[in-house]
């Protein structure tokens, strides 16, 4: 079996415009990781895009957190 790098299984569900801001914010998390020495900028990067990959990986349900995320929203509970 074919071992995949965390990048590749994230890009595998991410279109094209967000493929580019992930690797430019990547990128951004390298520079920074590299000034302070350590990988916690690189590790909260591909965090916080593996949660957006995870959610396009499943049809729909993007499209249902958005339904409920707006719902919660008309009715007060989120400001913004």
């Amino acid at each position: 079996m074919k071992n995949k790098t965390r990048a590749n299984r994230i890009t595998k569900y991410l279109a094209d415009e967000d493929k580019f801001l992930f690797l430019e914010e990547l990128l951004e998390a390298i520079e920074k990781s590299k000034r302070e020495n350590n990988f916690t900028s690189i590790n909260d990067c591909l965090n916080s895009w593996e949660a957006t990959a995870e959610l396009n990986s499943i049809p729909g349900l993007k499209e249902r957190v958005w339904q409920r995320y707006n719902r919660i929203k008309k009715v007060g509970f989120i400001h913004g």
